[in-house]
């Protein structure tokens, strides 16, 4: 069994419009939900703090060269105190399609048994829609995270309608069920 955990960036600012899109960094609220995000993710699968690990740690984190994914995807690195080493990055993950994402996993080591990716909508979605075998993800905003696990022992042989959901992991659930730890992560809408 593999186990791939995909993650949509953290909210990005958008207060410089000259700036490139490539270019946008994390905003207030991107750099508040990231680490509870990553914290909750580390104690709810991973084993961190007291509870049992029901998922391997990840062995890589493979982000979108974009700022803002790399923004994420460094503080969840530092949040589940891994090294620096662990994190890659992979230019074909930014505003890929659903196809080139797969490509990118397809490629991973074989050696990995858990994954972190980091990329864009709405690819991103799209991905997680046609990988999953039976359920259905609604929307992903802003650090949302789609925990899956592929039924084949290669990364090469992930393929669509195939993988089972572990769990899905919106700054909104967070916020909602754990309002004395997690304040200020999503928009009160719910929209990203």
């Amino acid at each position: 069994m593999k186990y791939l955990t995909i993650i949509r960036h953290a909210k990005s600012s958008w207060d410089q419009p000259s700036l490139a899109d490539h270019d946008r960094a994390l905003n207030e609220r991107g750099h508040r939900a990231a680490p509870a995000v990553a914290s909750f993710l580390h104690k709810a699968y991973l084993g961190g703090g007291e509870s049992q690990a029901l998922l391997p740690k990840p062995d890589r984190l493979i982000s979108s060269t974009a700022l803002r994914a790399l923004g994420t995807a460094q503080i969840m690195r530092e949040v589940l105190g891994m090294p620096a080493e662990s994190l890659l990055l992979e230019s074909r993950l930014y505003l890929a399609e659903p196809a080139q994402i797969l490509e990118v996993v397809r490629g991973f080591d074989e050696s990995w048994r858990h994954a972190f990716l980091f990329a864009h909508n709405p690819g991103l979605h799209e991905f997680a829609e046609r990988l999953l075998a039976r359920e259905h993800i609604a929307k992903m905003p802003t650090c949302t995270a789609v925990i899956m696990a592929l039924p084949t022992t290669y990364w090469g042989l992930a393929d669509w309608s195939a993988a089972q959901l572990i769990g899905h992991v919106t700054p909104k659930s967070l916020e909602r069920r754990f309002p004395e730890l997690y304040t200020g992560i999503s928009r009160s809408d719910g929209e990203d």
